[in-house]
């Protein structure tokens, strides 16, 4: 098993037509890991900084890539209405299924929608914005097709990108392996979560592919376990 190259393999979750209990066990999984392992707070956190420190009274247009349940979406959203900064929220994802259950859950709120669009399309347009976050999506993309998607940011004119995703690491990949057996996660959180370590991106490849995207502004932070957290301004 070679951690030094990416793994290209797709994940059940990958399966856009995944519905019915396994796809609400595995949202449901989904959401307990982001809060476990620090990933709503470490979003909701670099939003807030972000947002705090621009000189602008208009709501912030967020938009969410990969938002699977909506979780992430409803989280910070929580905590900017806390701080009394305005903000709409699109969730998008390209599970229909996923996207039924994040409208059961959080349309009640009108600042938030949510869209079924499939984002590796080649025919995906990115909607205007003001800030792109993303949490274990990235890695979806080869280096090459997330310089192009970075690319496309910078010529909209989207202002902030962050990226909050897993670390591509041996000792993440057993820790998890072993670990998930005393999880209350599905069996399908169980099996991707493994694939998704082996598909993450370094450090250092992140940092590769943002110097050919030829963005001048930004971190790529390590996070608590085996995580990496990237904020560009474009």
């Amino acid at each position: 098993m070679n951690f030094r190259i990416r793994l290209h393999a797709n994940e059940q979750l990958d399966n856009l037509s995944l519905s019915g209990t396994s796809l609400l066990k595995t949202l449901s999984s989904l959401k307990l890991i982001n809060k476990l392992f620090g990933n709503h707070k470490q979003l909701t956190k670099s939003i807030l900084e972000y947002c705090g420190a621009q000189p602008t009274t208009k709501p912030f247009q967020i938009i969410d890539l990969g938002c699977g349940g909506g979780d992430s979406i409803y989280k910070i959203s929580n905590k900017l209405g806390k701080k009394s900064i305005q903000a709409s929220f699109i969730g998008i994802d390209g599970n229909p299924q996923s996207i039924a259950y994040a409208r059961s859950q959080y349309m009640k709120h009108d600042h938030i929608e949510f869209r079924t669009e499939n984002i590796l399309d080649t025919g995906f347009i990115i909607p205007q914005c003001d800030v792109i976050i993303s949490s274990h999506f990235m890695y979806h993309f080869k280096d090459d097709e997330l310089v192009k998607f970075i690319n496309e940011a910078q010529q909209k004119g989207i202002k902030h990108l962050i990226f909050s995703e897993l670390k591509r690491n041996k000792i993440a990949y057993f820790l998890f392996k072993f670990s998930s057996f005393i999880l209350p996660i599905s069996k399908v959180a169980k099996k991707d979560g493994l694939v998704a370590i082996r598909r993450a991106f370094t450090v250092n490849e992140l940092e590769s592919i943002l110097n050919k995207s030829n963005v001048k502004n930004y971190s790529v932070g390590k996070k608590f376990w085996f995580r990496t957290l990237t904020k560009i301004d474009l």
